[in-house]
Order: C-alpha cells, then structure tokens, then sequence
C-alpha cells in the first residue's frame, strides 16, 4: 500500500459563524481543534429464522460540529448559550449599563433555537510548507446543543465548549447538511 504522506492533515481549523455563510465572522482562537462527527443511528431488522437481523437500516443521523472556544467574549457566550450572537440586538446591548459597555442579556429562551450558518476552514490534502491548500466545511443551519459553562479560574484560561447540531437545509437537495470542499490548487 503506497503511503500519500501529503494526504495526512495536521493543523487548526478557522471557525466562522453568522446569519449567512456570506456574512460569517471568524470567532477567533480554539482549543483542542474543530471535530465534525457524522452520527447514524442504525436500527436492526429482526427475523426469527435468523435469530438476528436480516437488513439494518438508518433511522437517523445526526451531524454534529464541536470545538472549545479560547476566547472568553460575550459574542462566544452567545454562540456557545445558543443565543443571537450580533453586538447590539436584544441579546447583547451596547451602553445598556452604562457606557462603554456590552451586556449580554439572557434569560427564558424561546422554543425554537437560534440558528446560524458555520463554516471551518482548514488544511487540505496537497499542503505542503511552501502550498497551503484549504478544506472549507460549511453548513446554512446550527445550533447550540449542549450545555456549555462560563468558569473564571485563578490557573486556567476561561473558555466554552459548544457543540452544534447541523439540521438539513430541504432546499439544498443532495447537500442537506452542507458542503465540504478541497482547494486542490
């Protein structure tokens, strides 16, 4: 078996996130990288003559992108506590206690999550020290799907964890999830 040493990935990953792919903004540093995990939930069909099954099918997946954000700003919170993340809106307000200031405001949420588009972009297959190429994953809907904390520690840094479940996007047919897409040159 021939061994494709540029094939192998090492390197972190950008992670943007925003109302449209178009209008997403990097969310800055990472810890322990960006992790995309594809989730089947498969069922056994079951026949007695067999005494074990005959044909398994999917019933579900779940498309999920998980990461820890390293930079403790109210915009991170927003994103990791599933809240509108824009600077300025009902969720995070500019001078609201007193100025120079912004306040994230949370409280009772509605029942439907906020949802927002979410693009990495990290190392390709071909890179090498004098060529970087570029795979880009990206998704039109994401929401916070986990707990997630706010700690301040004297030793450790504060930061996020957040998990995001990709829902499919119905118009997109063949594509649901969204993209992943290798620069190649």
């Amino acid at each position: 078996m021939a061994v494709i040493v540029s094939n192998i990935l090492v390197g972190e990953a950008q992670v943007l996130i925003g109302a449209t792919l178009a209008a997403a903004s990097d969310i800055g540093a990472t810890q322990d990288g960006v992790e995309l995990s594809w989730e089947p939930d498969m069922v056994d069909i079951e026949v007695d003559q067999f005494g074990d099954a005959a044909k398994v099918i999917q019933s579900m997946v779940k498309v999920m992108l998980k990461t820890t954000l390293a930079e403790a700003t109210l915009v991170n919170l927003a994103h990791a506590w599933g809240y509108d993340s824009t600077v300025g809106n009902s969720d995070i307000k500019q001078n609201q206690d007193g100025t120079d200031t912004n306040t994230f405001m949370f409280g009772v949420e509605n029942v439907y999550p906020h949802e927002r588009c979410i693009k990495t972009v990290g190392n390709a297959p071909g890179s090498t020290a004098a060529t970087t190429l570029t795979r880009t994953f990206q998704a039109k809907r994401a929401i916070s799907y986990s707990a997630s904390s706010h700690s301040m520690k004297r030793a450790e840094a504060t930061v996020f964890p957040v998990e995001f479940r990709i829902l499919p996007t119905a118009a997109d047919v063949g594509y649901e999830y969204g993209k992943i897409i290798d620069a190649t040159a």
